[in-house]
């Protein structure tokens, strides 16, 4: 009941997408905009005044865009709180004291353990490897297909009622999260997962 509306949705998104595209081809062809993708750093508002005024020039819209996004999907952190001016304000770091060297501890959203080799990832169009444990900084429902080939999964922000945790509860996957994936987990790392205590043991 809960996915029915979204599938839904992704019908109507799909079609519209499709539509898009279609015109972000016409608008190439006639060197208006340069790559694929370009068309996404615009709304629909800009598209229409584009095709009614072929002088509208929209690179002069997407390059600062285009940077804005890339500067952002480099970035490490996904902050939890922001205040009125612009500093980053990060909860306490978890108490280590009982847990042994050469284990993180996290949140546990999904029960059980796995082990295996971490994939840090920034996106579910990144290779993915089936057995693998799934690291990210947060899930969408586009992320859902690699929960199927995925032993654990580590996040970095969210609590139990998140996707990424209920997605893992769903999938009989261990979930842990709160951990800062992009800056203590590296891709290829055996570490074991523990979704019943919230803790990541790195084992090489």
């Amino acid at each position: 009941i809960r996915n029915a509306p979204k599938l839904h949705f992704a019908k109507v998104f799909g079609v519209l997408r499709g539509a898009v595209l279609q015109i972000e081809e016409e608008l190439i062809e006639a060197n208006r905009l340069t790559h694929k993708g370009d068309i996404f750093h615009l709304d629909l508002e800009e598209v229409d005044k584009a095709l009614l005024d072929e002088t509208f020039d929209l690179m002069k819209l997407v390059t600062p865009r285009m940077m804005t996004h890339e500067r952002a999907r480099k970035a490490t952190e996904c902050p939890l709180l922001i205040d009125s001016r612009c500093r980053i304000l990060r909860p306490d770091a978890p108490n280590q004291d009982d847990v042994e060297e050469g284990t993180l501890l996290g949140a546990a959203v999904s029960p059980g353990t796995a082990t295996g080799r971490v994939r840090v990832m920034r996106s579910p169009n990144e290779r993915f490897e089936r057995g693998e444990i799934l690291a990210a900084t947060v899930t969408s429902p586009a992320w859902t297909p690699l929960f199927s080939g995925a032993s654990a999964v580590v996040l970095q922000i969210g609590g139990v009622l998140q996707h990424g945790a209920l997605c893992a509860r769903e999938y009989g996957l261990p979930a842990v999260s709160n951990i800062d994936v992009h800056n203590v987990l590296k891709t290829g790392m055996l570490v074991e997962v523990d979704g019943n205590t919230g803790t990541i043991k790195i084992i090489e």
